[in-house]
């Protein structure tokens, strides 16, 4: 363990306000960060030494790679915006290494607890805006229906996995009001993928038994009374998105905008943030108000080139490789195993989820995979400690 100099519950208590910020404000959520950063810069230099791991360092370097395309940018003033978007990231990483390893066992449950109730409440502020009329899509009051509807899926796929205690009915109940609310805000985003990644990530989670059968009634009833009601009170948008279920959103074109392009700085690429400045096609665009690659790998690829691509490549890789170690590891406490089991479940959404929106260089989502990542190395020293590696 590392031992910080704050009181554990005052920490506990902030990591609790950081977990629950994610969409309720950038303002919020940035101070948080801010201060969880500042707390870590005034801990002491040898127990900083000790909160260093396997994820950071793959972290550190793939914002390494970055940083120098940001140096080598074909458009300064574009890739400039990387440090104050991007820093969050990287500065969070560092702090919640160290946080991470300060708590003990039952103070990371109930952070991720804090977690979980967040993005409940979120889901309940989205959904009531949606059928409010407020907003066409699904949102918080921070952030876009994109990253309201990914930061969605990640917590229904986390929650799917996560260590529960069904001693009592009440709680199968519980749990699956709490799938129902957040499965609920990602359909009233109209995000088509992440509504077939969240049924898909259900769909695995009901055949490896994480479903119990009355949660599984609870689930069925309530989806089927879900579609019942947006059957006699039929929504416009909902429509429009069902009848157009085949509509790319103009991704055809930036693939074919990408082809033309792909051959022109392939090591280090043009610069992060450079979309805007690169794209060829950008007059054949329905939407005239994309920005972006909506895609991780094309993103990676054109703003950091190959090497960046790589560095990206390697950062999933390490935390692939070692959340299968953590889980073939019989001799892991049930809690940390299903910690483990549900950031691997996140990672595939991300994963899939980066095909058609991305979210490594998401301001929000961005952060939250961070959130839960970090978890890993604190994952891994509590293995040490006990002598199993």
């Amino acid at each position: 363990m590392v031992n910080s100099r704050f009181d554990k519950k005052v920490l506990l208590a902030i990591l609790s306000l950081f977990a629950v910020s994610f969409l309720i404000s950038l303002a919020l959520l940035q101070l948080v960060a801010g201060l969880i950063f500042i707390m870590w810069l005034f801990e002491k230099n040898e127990e900083k030494r000790k909160a260093g791991g396997l994820i950071l360092y793959a972290i550190f370097i793939f914002g390494l790679v970055r940083l120098i395309s940001v140096f080598l940018s074909d458009f300064p003033s574009s890739s400039y915006q990387v440090f104050y978007k991007e820093a969050i990231f990287y500065t969070t990483a560092v702090s919640l290494s160290f946080y991470y390893k300060s708590l003990d066992k039952e103070g990371i449950i109930k952070l991720l607890y804090f977690f979980i109730s967040g993005a409940v409440l979120v889901s309940l502020i989205g959904t009531y805006r949606f059928y409010s009329g407020d907003v066409d899509r699904a949102q918080s009051f921070s952030g876009s229906y994109t990253a309201f509807s990914s930061y969605l899926l990640v917590a229904f796929s986390f929650s799917l996995f996560f260590f529960k205690d069904y001693s009592k009915k009440s709680n199968q109940i519980i749990w699956a009001t709490i799938y129902v609310i957040l499965l609920l805000g990602i359909f009233t985003s109209l995000g088509r993928a992440n509504l077939f990644i969240a049924l898909l990530i259900l769909v695995i989670s009901i055949v490896l038994k994480q479903i119990k059968p009355l949660q599984l009634i609870v689930l069925l009833v309530s989806i089927l009374t879900i579609f019942f009601i947006n059957y006699l009170f039929p929504s416009d948008r909902i429509e429009q998105r069902a009848t157009n279920i085949t509509q790319l959103s103009d991704r055809d074109i930036i693939w074919e905008g990408a082809m033309k392009i792909i051959s022109e700085k392939p090591i280090i690429g043009f610069g992060p943030r450079t979309f805007s400045e690169i794209f060829p096609l950008k007059e054949k665009f329905q939407d005239k108000g994309v920005g972006g690659w909506h895609n991780d790998f094309l993103q990676i690829y054109f703003e950091s080139g190959i090497i960046g691509l790589i560095s990206f490549m390697f950062l999933l890789f390490v935390i692939i490789k070692e959340l299968l170690k953590q889980i073939n590891y019989k001799t892991l406490s049930i809690e940390f195993r299903s910690i483990s089991i549900s950031i691997l479940f996140v990672l595939i959404s991300l994963l899939l989820t980066a095909f058609f929106s991305g979210f490594i260089t998401s301001v929000y989502i961005s952060v939250v995979f961070v959130f839960l990542i970090m978890l890993i190395d604190r994952i891994n020293l509590d293995i040490v400690n006990s002598g199993k590696i």
